[in-house]
């Protein structure tokens, strides 16, 4: 279970930073990607209604995976600090990636709660990530000095 949480976090944090970077300045990439495939009129829409719902996706994968190992770490998510960290970062940077689109001349804001949610969001996961090796550690150093693998 251990690397199992680990793999689904990393996918969730890969689709972040993805997202993050495309809102923090990739865009002329996107959108020269796009204008070589003949959808360069599409980058606001691409912005909107693709980054948009992917963030969401990968903000939710890694505050569902957090909230996994709040019910197997402390009974319940709701007194698992990490997953209310990693909440509260998710939200902030989704802010951030929403904001821009929704209200004019916000870009500023914006880009700063995306920095600000990414890097909350990503000292929960770690904290998260800690928490489980620490219990994992603890169960297996009793087994390991009975010999038991």
């Amino acid at each position: 279970m251990h690397q199992r949480i680990f793999t689904r976090q990393s996918f969730g944090f890969l689709g972040s930073f993805f997202v993050s970077a495309c809102c923090l300045g990739a865009a002329p990439v996107i959108a020269a990607t796009a204008a070589t495939v003949g959808l360069g009129a599409v980058r606001h829409v691409f912005n909107i209604y693709v980054l948009g719902p992917l963030m969401t996706l990968s903000v939710g994968w890694i505050v569902w995976n957090l909230r996994i190992q709040g019910r197997t770490l402390a009974g319940r998510a709701r007194r698992y600090p990490p997953f209310w960290i990693g909440l509260a970062g998710g939200i902030a940077a989704w802010v951030g990636v929403v904001l821009p689109h929704v209200v004019h001349g916000t870009k500023s804001l914006g880009s700063s709660m995306i920095y600000i949610g990414m890097a909350v969001l990503v000292v929960g996961s770690i904290k998260g990530l800690f928490d489980q090796y620490r219990r994992h550690r603890d169960i297996a150093e009793p087994l390991r000095e009975k010999g038991v693998r």
